[in-house]
């Protein structure tokens, strides 16, 4: 069975019976009048959980180093040449791709005041900008302040443009954003724009990820393809080249793969598994993100001489990440042959010429096929039996308790009417005195929840504090010795101010210090604050879950003394405790819940370039005495050195208090905005879940006194009529029951 057909025969069992359930809700609330206000609840519960089911997005986030074939091993999953590929390494931009109905690409803009801000940014200490009015905010919408831009760039040494062999990022960057505005500024606005692209014209959104002076204006790309190849829910990721210069880019993927459930990891067979994939799948175990991973060897067929060749490539690769991920799984095929193979009619002359070569390799196609499947089905089991397995048994946890208590009304109900009037009364009088209990119970599960969610954000609210304190926490001292000791010796830079001056240094200076620092906030500050979160995610799953544990149990032994007093259907078995009640990625969804951007960028004043240009103006006035004073040339750049000294030290100081700034606002974002909701969120839950098992068993006294006056040709209606709702119920006990087969042991799929 293919990946599509395992899940959407799962979820559309899922979906059907739950609408059956529904239409039985619906059907004994508007046809008798014996029904309680539980049915109401159960009807809400039935609509949620289809919400849920057909909403819910498992996240796959393809990453590898640029270059490694991501786009193409993305379009041969969906079977179409639909994402562009060898985008630019300027942009940082993860493209969302999904199966819908049309073909459609959507398209997310940076608001003005984002694209402001980024340009802000870069002009930090940039050696030829100069304001010639008194503002001093950027708005690249002004004429004005446009020509100052491109003014300023023309004006760059080329010291400074190329510096050590690596050209300036920054300079990169504005100079896209002044190319692109004329094309773009109609799509930018003060919140943000939208632009879609339909099937006619999808074609025209690679005007925009290909160019990056278009590029560079975008924040997100999303993706629709009308293809049957993968369930709609199912969402994968195209992420930028990992091994991209600028830190920034690295701490996108990373703030994506935060939020996937899966990672399909390539790797050119050009080029085997490099330094820069070594250091960024370290940085991902840092993280904790690695339990979840497929590497894919992207097999350049033309690149070998023979199957043995490459076997040998792929025993390599294993070795080398076996050290990083034991026991890597990993599979070596060709994703640009299998593109090919699933769009013939649509290849160009070159590339049918190409496939029409490669099948000549026969051997090599032999394995690239085999590794294909292996890869097919092992993503399976992921998106399917590991995700979807948790998924699936926590809706039907919940479906299987509402048919119960269905069940359990049919029966009760249909047994006071077959009882005399005196044996029906001395049975109510029973089941009002475990109602009693029960109430009793649910003011406990409030109390005891109210109580752990207390309990819960006092000890994390402890935890964080001490995590990002600058006396406590490892973090900030880390962070502020590393500005500290940030290894910096200006003598080397004397040949820089003989050759480009004082202020172009200085820029030099800042922008070594500031890409080293950016690195190591990619590598070590935000894998540690990711790590950090994690940590806390699952003490909350773990607390709140060991508070509702008992309440299960209590629910199914009140139950079955009930069942002493009066038939009815036995309590369900639980599903879902092995395996845990909360899914803490499902109500982050619902709840609009994500781990706070740990990427906000360091800010750097406008005290940053007063500063130094008065340590600038003191060294005019210094070369102007040593002119008078007739010091020497080498007096003269002993005073350069010095001044550059004294900037360094400024940028630093400044450094260290945006640090602290940094991390003490990310400190508040991430206690109440969001461990203080996770909390509150994953005690609602579980308030919600233990109530609805007991109160699927609950029962309206008022209502079962109602039943027992019903008389004559009325009562064998009621009976007739509830005997009717018992069958349907006993039959949606039977589809969840195989719903619930499919979801434990998944039929294996065809290969």
């Amino acid at each position: 069975m293919s990946l599509e057909n395992t899940y959407n025969s799962l979820k559309n069992s899922l979906i059907e019976t739950n609408q059956s359930l529904s239409a039985l809700i619906d059907e004994i609330s508007t046809s008798t009048d014996i029904s309680d206000s539980r049915f109401d609840g159960w009807g809400s519960a039935c609509a949620s959980i289809r919400e849920q089911v057909e909403e819910e997005v498992v996240r796959v986030a393809v990453i590898g180093s640029i270059k490694s074939g991501k786009s193409t091993l993305v379009n041969s999953l969906f079977k179409g040449d639909h994402l562009k590929r060898g985008a630019g390494v300027v942009t940082s931009i993860v493209t969302r791709i999904r199966s819908g109905s049309s073909l459609m690409a959507t398209l997310y803009f940076k608001s003005w005041e984002e694209v402001n801000t980024e340009i802000e940014r870069a002009l930090v200490l940039f050696p030829s900008w100069s304001r010639k009015k008194d503002s001093n905010s950027f708005d690249i919408r002004q004429a004005e302040d446009r020509l100052e831009l491109r003014a300023a760039l023309d004006g760059l040494s080329r010291d400074v443009l190329v510096n050590d062999g690596e050209v300036n990022a920054d300079s990169v960057l504005l100079d896209n954003y002044l190319k692109g505005y004329d094309n773009i500024q109609k799509m930018i606005s003060e919140d943000g724009n939208v632009k879609s692209f339909s099937a006619r014209t999808f074609k025209k959104h690679h005007l925009f990820v290909g160019e990056d002076a278009h590029a560079v204006y975008l924040k997100d790309i999303e993706l629709e393809i009308s293809n049957d190849s993968l369930d709609r829910t199912i969402e994968i990721a195209d992420c930028q080249g990992s091994d991209s210069p600028n830190p920034r880019h690295m701490a996108m993927i990373q703030e994506y793969m935060l939020r996937a459930h899966f990672i399909v990891y390539a790797i050119s067979s050009r080029t085997g598994l490099r330094q820069a994939d070594v250091h960024f799948l370290s940085l991902l175990k840092n993280m904790g993100i690695l339990s979840n991973i497929l590497f894919v060897v992207n097999t350049d067929i033309g690149e070998h001489d023979c199957l043995e060749d490459l076997q040998v490539l792929i025993s390599k690769i294993h070795n080398e990440l076996s050290m990083i991920v034991p026991n890597p799984d990993l599979y070596a095929f060709s994703a640009l042959y299998n593109l090919f193979c699933s769009i013939p009619k649509k290849l160009t002359k070159r590339d049918a010429l190409r496939r029409e070569h490669w099948k000549a390799v026969e051997d090599i196609v032999a394995f690239s096929n085999s590794e294909t499947d292996r890869f097919q089905f092992s993503l399976n089991e992921k998106l399917t039996r590991e995700r979807f397995a948790l998924l699936l048994r926590n809706h039907l946890e919940r479906m299987t308790v509402i048919t119960s208590g269905v069940k359990r009304w049919t029966s009760i109900n249909r047994e006071l009417l077959e009882k005399d009037d005196t044996a029906a009364s001395k049975a109510i009088k029973k089941i009002e005195h475990y109602q009693q209990r029960m109430q009793r119970v649910k003011a406990l599960i409030s109390s005891t929840l109210s109580g752990a969610e207390k309990a819960a954000m006092l000890e994390n609210k402890t935890a964080i504090d001490h995590f990002f304190g600058l006396n406590s926490g490892e973090l900030a001292k880390q962070t502020l010795e590393f500005v500290r000791n940030y290894s910096l010796s200006v003598e080397k830079y004397r040949n820089k101010l003989e050759t480009s001056g004082f202020s172009n240094t200085l820029y030099i200076i800042f922008q070594d210090f500031k890409r080293s620092l950016d690195s190591f906030m990619a590598k070590t500050v935000h894998p540690e604050i990711a790590r950090f979160a994690g940590e806390m995610e699952l003490n909350i799953k773990g607390k709140f879950e060991a508070v509702a544990y008992p309440f299960y149990s209590m629910a199914s032994d009140d139950i079955e003394e009930i069942r002493e007093t009066i038939t009815a259907p036995p309590a369900p078995d639980s599903l879902g405790l092995e395996r845990g009640l909360l899914d803490l990625d499902s109500l982050k969804r619902k709840a609009g819940l994500s781990l706070p951007s740990s990427d906000t960028a360091l800010r750097y004043t406008v005290k940053t370039r007063t500063e130094t240009i008065m340590r600038l103006g003191i060294h005019s006035i210094r070369k102007l005495v040593n002119k008078v004073l007739k010091k020497s040339e080498a007096d003269e750049k002993d005073d350069q050195l010095k001044a550059l000294t004294d900037g360094i030290v400024i940028i630093k100081k400044e450094t260290e208090e945006s640090i602290i700034f940094h991390l003490e606002n990310y400190r508040e974002n991430l206690k109440f905005q969001y461990i203080a909701r996770l909390i509150e969120t994953s005690s609602q839950y579980l308030h919600n879940i233990l109530n609805e098992r007991f109160q699927a068993y609950d029962s309206d006294i008022k209502v079962l006194e109602k039943v027992i006056t019903k008389k004559g040709s009325e009562r064998e209606s009621l009976i007739e009529f509830l005997n009717s709702a018992g069958i349907k119920a006993d039959e949606l006990s039977g589809k969840l029951q195989e719903c619930i087969r499919m979801v434990e042991t998944p039929e294996p799929d065809d290969q």
